[in-house]
């Protein structure tokens, strides 16, 4: 089966990657448009939603450009903004019972033919920082009671974890005595913690619930790289009642909905009540993934009740009776719960101009791919870290992008393309720095037109730009000479993605590091993006995802001046996983110099040759030229080879094809092409089916990517073999009694 063939449709749905090179989509603004606006520019939106249990339906309205009248209809006016470029609208449908669901539509402003809006220059200094040696962590708060959740219907009951939001966290540093964190748990039952002096004493004190007094839960010590560390916390001793469940919808979903870009955070709720009413626990959230796990103190054979809300739904369910000796905390009790309620579903969405000719086209998944029995807009591009829109601009600020942020995290004075271009002194702006440019499509990664540029200006000072356009529905020839005509006209972008290596002062050691930027069409900077059509994801984690952060992990920080150093790499260029235009001035012979040149741009980024991204552009090269050896094995993976029948296939149609470029950048904790797979190394990520369902089948992390994957696999049972000798699976397992959602 051709992977490219089967995987037509989504071409156009997954409109940005990420890559040293890679694309962001257009994202953030919004504003209002009116009906009294008149011109070219009105596009009239219209979605049509269906509730299979005839609840009435609630809108949102976003837009990534221009300005959209926020109205609760089904209705609004979408004035696109200024200048050629490709424009994304966003509806939120809610059917206030807790069913959530998110349509995209894409309409291109090229045809409009209006001038994009010119912007005086900008400049900004990047504010001081107190940098020091250390990382970020991520605490992950885990019930340590033993919640094995029996299927619906009965059966053996299976462990699954079950993260606890709303936990009560203060995390003390106890080698200065400062208190680098408080705050409470997020949907996922997590906290984002910031930048940890290395070798510094930490103790970690919480509690399960707001209003009980906290205690000591664990300690640690600082170190260097980032990481998630698992926080299991002891309830109050007094605590007799152990209460766990699952709260979901009759169509599988949960309650609620977690999506920065419309500013929502919804979840059910549970509490503990006697019969007449009197409360004996604090409201608890759901979490993210439909499960809870309450701790209270009750009377031993009480009968009890459990008030379960979501959004305008409520009802009292009756705890389970207690065995003879009473709730005791050494027994856990499970109550779950379906709610007779399924989210409402999109029917079709449509944009017309004021001629009443259709704009645009509504984006929808592929049928039939992996990644529609996955979860969704959180999944992909999201495990390393989620941000928001005030850390977004924060990271903005640390590097000097933003003059300041508002409380919202709105941009004030942003610069524009130009204006970063102008500094690293991109053509016009050139001196005597020679630039170098290639244009491919990345048809591996997410099927991307990529226009690309490189600079150096000095010892210390790389810089890549690429602007994006969408890739080929399928591999023939003539439908990638198609798109690339269109790219060349001018049409159609999505985006451009800036990155850069450059020093930042007091930051690092003064040592360069690699930042991020991404921008308009119209040259305007934006703080989050959409990759695989997934919903928008905000900078800088959505990066960090392929690009590695040693420095990061969760959330980059939204008070102070946090230091911007991720700890991110620069990717190589991969021609194995690129097309090429049939024109021989774009063929990939006439582009090998200069994709050549790019990668050693990126290796001039590295620490030092042996690191693992200058390893693989030295093994792509080793026998001499610029031609990029495309059936390049590393030794550790040949030496496989001898042992285990298909060791190098494997590793070049997967792990060369889907995972490499991302994995070398991040160190060499996650370099595959050192480390020979074994199935319990990635056995989780890959193949979950395990009690930690928030890693359960995470990676690949790019939707493309696991498509590409699936298909290939269901298609060959030999390469099907070899993924279950190196990762333990063919295809990911299911989630522990309930899919994650």
């Amino acid at each position: 089966m051709n992977g490219g063939q089967s995987l037509r449709s989504q071409r156009l749905q997954v409109l940005a990657g990420a890559a040293a090179v890679g694309i962001m989509l257009a994202s953030c603004g919004g504003g209002t448009g009116t009906e009294a606006d008149s011109g070219p520019e009105k596009t009239y939106l219209r979605v049509e939603a269906s509730d299979a249990d005839g609840d009435a339906l609630q809108y949102q309205w976003r837009v990534t450009a221009g300005r959209i009248e926020n109205r609760n209809s089904n209705e609004t006016v979408w004035t696109l903004p200024e200048g050629p470029g490709l424009h994304f609208a966003y509806v939120m449908v809610s059917d206030g019972k807790g069913g959530y669901v998110e349509q995209q539509y894409a309409v291109s402003s090229d045809a409009l033919d209006t001038p994009a809006p010119v912007r005086p220059p900008v400049s900004h200094t990047a504010p001081a920082v107190a940098d020091f040696t250390g990382s970020a962590m991520r605490l992950r708060f885990i019930s340590t009671d033993d919640t094995s959740f029996t299927p619906p219907g009965g059966g053996t009951a299976v462990p699954r974890q079950v993260y606890l939001p709303d936990a009560v966290v203060q995390v003390i540093d106890q080698t200065s005595g400062d208190t680098v964190f408080s705050g409470v748990t997020d949907l996922t039952g997590e906290v984002s913690l910031p930048k940890l002096r290395s070798g510094d004493s930490f103790q970690i004190r919480c509690s399960t619930s707001q209003g009980v007094p906290i205690a000591n839960c664990d300690s640690f010590t600082g170190g260097t790289e980032a990481r998630i560390r698992r926080v299991f916390p002891v309830p109050a001793a007094g605590n007799n009642l152990r209460l766990f469940g699952h709260i979901g919808f009759a169509d599988g979903g949960v309650c609620g909905t977690q999506n920065d870009y419309f500013a929502l955070q919804r979840s059910a709720s549970v509490q503990v009540q006697l019969p007449d009413g009197t409360v004996l626990s604090p409201v608890q959230r759901v979490n993210r993934f439909g499960d809870y796990a309450i701790d209270a103190a009750v009377p031993a054979l009480a009968a009890l009740k459990l008030q379960v809300r979501c959004d305008g739904y409520s009802t009292l369910l009756d705890v389970p009776a207690p065995g003879a000796g009473g709730y005791a905390s050494g027994k856990p009790v499970e109550l779950s719960h379906q709610l007779a309620n399924s989210r409402p579903r999109i029917v079709k969405m449509v944009a017309s101009g004021p001629d009443g000719n259709v704009r645009g086209r509504m984006i929808v998944p592929l049928p039939n791919v992996e990644s529609n029995s996955l979860p969704g807009s959180d999944q992909f591009l999201a495990f390393k870290g989620k941000d928001t829109p005030l850390s977004a601009c924060m990271y903005y600020r640390a590097i000097g992008a933003v003059g300041d942020c508002d409380a919202q995290g709105r941009m004030i004075d942003p610069i524009t393309l130009d204006d970063w271009e102008r500094q690293h002194q991109f053509k016009p702006h050139n001196g005597s720095n020679v630039e170098v440019s290639a244009k491919y499509i990345n048809q591996m990664d997410l099927n991307l037109v990529r226009f690309m540029r490189a600079t150096q200006t000095a010892p210390d000072n790389i810089a890549f730009v690429v602007c994006n356009h969408p890739g080929p529905d399928g591999q023939t020839q003539e439908e990638v000479d198609e798109v690339m005509a269109t790219a060349l006209a001018a049409e159609r972008e999505v985006a451009c993605v800036a990155m850069e290596w450059s020093t930042t002062p007091g930051v690092n050691g003064g040592q360069p590091f690699t930042k991020f930027l991404t921008f308009a069409p119209d040259g305007s900077l934006l703080p989050s993006v959409n990759l695989d059509g997934r919903g928008e994801k905000y900078m800088p984690g959505t990066c960090v995802a392929c690009h590695g952060g040693t420095q990061y992990n969760g959330k980059f920080p939204e008070k102070g001046n946090p230091s911007p150093y991720l700890g991110s790499g620069f990717l190589a260029f991969d021609t194995g996983n690129y097309l090429f235009s049939s024109d021989p001035q774009l063929g990939e012979a006439a582009q090998s110099q200069s994709i050549h040149d790019l990668n050693q741009l990126v290796r001039a980024t590295e620490a030092n040759d042996n690191t693992p991204t200058s390893r693989l552009i030295q093994g792509w090269y080793a026998g001499g030229g610029t031609t990029l050896n495309k059936a390049y094995v590393p030794a550790p993976w040949q030496a496989a080879e001898a042992q285990t029948a298909g060791a190098a296939r494997f590793y070049r149609e997967v792990i060369g094809a889907s995972c490499r470029t991302c994995h070398v950048s991040m160190g060499p904790t996650f370099d595959w092409d050192s480390t020979v797979l074994t199935p319990g190394r990635a056995a989780t990520h890959v193949c979950g089916g395990t009690a930690d369902i928030a890693t359960n089948a995470s990676m690949p992390n790019a939707l493309i990517s696991r498509d590409r994957v699936a298909e290939r696999v269901a298609a060959d049972p030999a390469l099907a073999a070899l993924m279950t000798t190196f990762l333990g699976c063919s295809s990911p397992l299911p989630d522990p009694v309930y899919p994650k959602r």
